[in-house]
Formats: structure tokens, C-alpha cells, sequence
């Protein structure tokens, strides 16, 4: 069990060990690339997620942002193509790109195992743009539906429970509104992003657990997935004055690299310095508060943050605007049947402003239970899909029908005009 400074939310492990047989690894990594290409050095981390004797991930998830400067264009630019190549190049020959699509600057790349790709049954994109007037793409969302074969767990003796065949998960990466201020554009950005998805959701990705729930979209569609993965600079910030957030990343370093021989003292110490600062996280705070990801969980922070660097710096800015510097690249999930493996930056990529950030996590795939009221709710949708389209023909009937009385000359008078023409006929005359 674990928790986080400012969050109500924890990460809950069951009790019973996570077995091979129902699991799968996902690495998720998430990286602003501040308009820049990495070099292969910068991007040699990706090496550790390969699959080597029978240890590493069945998928690879790379959202980048600011992949490409935002001047417009046609088709996607030189930079987000070589991102592309040095991912394919670092995870090697035994994956395979399962789902690729760029909105602006942001970009998504899926990797999949070879060895699991037939128990993928569909994959499909959408994308959400929340830019200026939620048209320019400079931010926005693009969400991954995944379904896969779900598996059995033989650990549990005689489960008679009825459970779905398959497993849906939604991938999601995004670049939500910067700047410090802007908690509420970017509450409204994630909220953007899940509704506008919902709508766009294949059939049978979106389905209430409640009638009630059928007409809240965004929350519907996460209760309907199994899984759910946000990741990117979602841009949450600390709310501190720099000279104290300085001061405070200052302390953690130098009781890191002092002699002291005791390791587990020096964590304890560094942790209770970082929890200071985490307790004025905005996505925390956020995400305690139900403003935004409702219910989401994450793994514990153990690494400094990750913005603002000076470019090819460890220092951090050091500019004239002296930015606070902040945890803004993250990655978030519906915590059931999750067990975090590992959540971590990679301190040494420094071409950008941003450091990469990457979360290894274990997801069950067993089949969610089949309970009535899915398929109560499921019986009312089909009704008001029946009723609509029952109207729709018999509206299009009528119209066909007028279209004729105009053809042949002759009027179609309406029903007040009939009861009034019977009226007439009816009356004697004196």
C-alpha cells in the first residue's frame, strides 16, 4: 500500500501474487521533446524495455510532445518520423508498431510484442483537440482502444462467475494548458478529452454500469474500461515560490551524495523533504478533489521533477523567468488490477527542458463479471436506439409522401385543413 502527499488515493496490491498466466507488462513513457530530436545516447533507455529471456514488456506506449514546432502543415514533420525510427530501432525486431497517429506536436506510438499479437481482437484512434477555440492542435488528447482475449486465472479453483470473453483498455496521451495559474484549463482539458472520446468510442467500448450513467459520458467511459492509462505533460505545477522549492531540491541532493553509509536513513530523509513539496502538487491536490481524474491512482514520486531544464543542463532554469520547477510529466491509471513494477525519470536525457518519464506496470486480464444491471442498461439503449430509429423511417416516410403530392399536382393538406374541410360539409344551409 502506498500513498502520496495531498492525494486521498492509494495503490492497492492484492494480497494474492500476480502470476504470469493473467498478467501482461505495459511500459508507458512519456517525454517532452521541447521541438528538438534526441539523440540515440538520450533514447538508449528504451533498451530496457525489451523482451530478453522471458523478462520485459508485452507493450510499449511512447507519447511524446512538442514533437514538432506548431507553424502549420500538411503532414507530419521530419522530427516525429525520427522518433518513430529510434523507438522501432531501441525495442528491436521482437515488436512490432500496433497503433501510430500524431495531433500537432503530439505523438503516439504503441509497440507490441509479436508473441501476444493474436490475443489482440481490435485497436483503433481517436483525437481530441484542446487548443485555442479546441481547434489548433498544439494541445489536445489521443486515446488508444485496445480490446485483447481475456485470460483465465487457474489459481481460482471453480469460478462459476460469469465473465466477459475480452478486455477493453484505453491509452491515452496527451499535452494539457501550461502555465502556473491555469489548474482549471487544464481540469477542463482532461474533462475535454474523456467526453469527446466517449462519443467517439467504437461500439461496445462505452457501456453504463448504472441507468443513471448513461447520459455522463466522460465518466462512463472510464468506468466501462477494464484499464485506463493518461499519460504526458499534463503541466500541473507546485504551488511554491521557486526560492523554496529550490532550497528544498537543494537539501535532497546533498543528503543523497554525503557519505553517510546508512542507505535506508538517507531515503528516509529524502523522502520526508520531497513529501514536503508533493503536498503542494496541483494534480494531487486535483485528483484528491475529484476535479480531474476522479479515482486515478499513481505510482510513488521517487525522482526529482522534471521540469524546467536549461537545454543540456542538469541546472534548472536559470532564465530571467526562473520557472518553479515541477512534476508535469506523469502517468496516471485506473488502479484496479494494476501493480506498479516501477515509476521513474531518466535524469541523463538532458537535450530538453523536460526529462523523460516512464512507468512499468503489470494489468490483469481477466474478464470483467456480468451482473443484470449491464444488461439492464444494455435493454434500454437498444429500446431507445429502436424508438429513434422507428421515428427516423417514419419521418423519412412522410417526407417521400409529400414529395409525391407536389409531383402529381396535387396538395397534402394538413389535419387541421381536413377537419375543417368536414366541418363545412357538415353544416346546413338555412
Amino acid at each position: 500500500k502506498r500513498s502520496n502527499a495531498g492525494s486521498t488515493l492509494t495503490i492497492r496490491e492484492d494480497d494474492q501474487e500476480y502470476c504470469r498466466e493473467t498478467d501482461i507488462t505495459v511500459s508507458v513513457i512519456t517525454w517532452n521533446l521541447a521541438e528538438g530530436s534526441p539523440s540515440e545516447v538520450d533514447a538508449s533507455f528504451l533498451k530496457k524495455f525489451r523482451h530478453t529471456e522471458g523478462i520485459g514488456s508485452d507493450f510499449v506506449l511512447i507519447a511524446g510532445q512538442e514533437t514538432e514546432n506548431m507553424k502549420p502543415r500538411r503532414s507530419e514533420g521530419s522530427r516525429s518520423r525520427e522518433l518513430r525510427r529510434l523507438v522501432i530501432k531501441m525495442l528491436g525486431k521482437r515488436y512490432i508498431p500496433l497503433a501510430i497517429h500524431s495531433l500537432g506536436g503530439v505523438q503516439l506510438l504503441l509497440c507490441c510484442k509479436r508473441e501476444i499479437l493474436t490475443e489482440v481482437e481490435h485497436v483503433s484512434i481517436r483525437d481530441v483537440a484542446c487548443g485555442v477555440g479546441n481547434v489548433l492542435h498544439n494541445k489536445g488528447g489521443i486515446g488508444t482502444f485496445i480490446q485483447m482475449k481475456a485470460r483465465r486465472d487457474h489459481n481460482v479453483a471453480k469460478d462459476k462467475k460469469s465473465r466477459n470473453k475480452s478486455v477493453k483498455m484505453l491509452f491515452v496521451a496527451c499535452h494539457l494548458a501550461a502555465h502556473l495559474k491555469h489548474v482549471d484549463a487544464r481540469n477542463a482539458d482532461y474533462w475535454r478529452i474523456v467526453n469527446e472520446l466517449s462519443s467517439q468510442a467504437p461500439p461496445g467500448f462505452c457501456q453504463s454500469s448504472s441507468l443513471e450513467d448513461i447520459e455522463n459520458s466522460g465518466d462512463e467511459l472510464i468506468k466501462s474500461m477494464d484499464h485506463v492509462i493518461f499519460c504526458g505533460d499534463l503541466n500541473y505545477r507546485i504551488d511554491l515560490p521557486r526560492e523554496i522549492t529550490q532550497k528544498t531540491l537543494n537539501e535532497i541532493d546533498y543528503i543523497l551524495n554525503s557519505h553517510d553509509e546508512d542507505e535506508n536513513l538517507k531515503m528516509h530523509q529524502s523522502a520526508k523533504l520531497r513529501q514536503s513539496l508533493l503536498r503542494h502538487d496541483q494534480l494531487l491536490r486535483t485528483m484528491s478533489e475529484g476535479q480531474a481524474f476522479p479515482d486515478f491512482a499513481e505510482g510513488e514520486i521517487r525522482f526529482p521533477p522534471t521540469f524546467k531544464f536549461d537545454k543540456g543542463s542538469m541546472e534548472y532554469d536559470t532564465s530571467h523567468k526562473q520557472r518553479i520547477p515541477a512534476w508535469t510529466d506523469r502517468i496516471v491509471f485506473k488502479p484496479n488490477g494494476v501493480k506498479v513494477l516501477e515509476y521513474d525519470s531518466v535524469k541523463d536525457a538532458t537535450h530538453s527542458d523536460h526529462r523523460p518519464v516512464f512507468a512499468s506496470l503489470s494489468l490483469r486480464l481477466i474478464g470483467k463479471v456480468n451482473d443484470d444491471s449491464t444488461q439492464e442498461v444494455e435493454q434500454v439503449r437498444h429500446h431507445k436506439r429502436k424508438k429513434t430509429e422507428s421515428r427516423r423511417i417514419s419521418s423519412s416516410q412522410d417526407q417521400k409522401g409529400n414529395e409525391m403530392s407536389d409531383e402529381d399536382g396535387t396538395a397534402n393538406p394538413s389535419s387541421k385543413q381536413k377537419k375543417s374541410r368536414r366541418k363545412k360539409r357538415k353544416k346546413v344551409p338555412p
